[in-house]
């Protein structure tokens, strides 16, 4: 109860962390269309069993290889920038599913895809690490990952009802208006965190 009363002050004693999870959040927002896309990709390309594996096995390729280009990222510049790349691949990734047809270029964004959701969750994880105190670390995280699984659980809902209602390409622009929110309110108002003094 003690450390629960005391995530008001450490919110308002430290702004470059508090910006940076209401920015998290707002970008896992953007996820609301991650279950969909295999279903709009279904509207221009025959949703075979090999189709379906292909897909996977780029989607699911691509985070895993990817890991090895955002941890080099990462080393060198820090999470912040695996944050931001990842959002802006991505949007372009999505923008481009939407303009895509046949099996080899939807392969080709889903390889995107994969490659941005794990960056930006590898990026998220870490870069709640480097705010503040190590004191503070746990309760930090737990702030950080319960706003963030908030919008991770309202975002496919909300999804769904913007599918059925106004169709995919408009749950795209919402997921990808989140997106660009989060990926602004980072650029704008949370620096490095590797280059901020120790707080505590």
């Amino acid at each position: 109860r003690q450390r629960l009363g005391e995530i008001p002050g450490l919110l308002r004693d430290d702004p470059a962390f508090t910006r940076y999870v209401v920015a998290r959040s707002l970008a896992t927002m953007g996820r609301m269309a991650l279950p969909f896309y295999i279903l709009f990709a279904g509207s221009s390309l025959a949703l075979t069993g090999t189709n379906l594996g292909v897909l996977t096995v780029a989607f699911t390729l691509a985070g895993t290889v990817s890991n090895l280009l955002w941890g080099a990222m990462a080393d060198r510049s820090g999470f912040r920038l695996v944050f931001l790349t990842s959002i802006g691949l991505w949007i372009l990734a999505t923008l481009v599913l939407v303009v895509s047809s046949g099996l080899a270029m939807t392969a080709l964004v889903f390889v995107g895809i994969g490659a941005a959701v794990q960056g930006f969750q590898h990026a998220s994880m870490n870069l709640t690490l480097e705010f503040g105190h190590r004191d503070d670390l746990p309760v930090r995280i737990a702030i950080a990952n319960s706003a963030s699984e908030l919008a991770g659980t309202i975002g496919p809902l909300a999804g769904g009802v913007i599918a059925h209602m106004l169709g995919y390409p408009a749950l795209f622009v919402v997921s990808v208006a989140f997106l660009i929110a989060g990926g602004l309110m980072v650029t704008m108002l949370v620096p490095e965190p590797r280059h901020q003094p120790p707080r505590g």
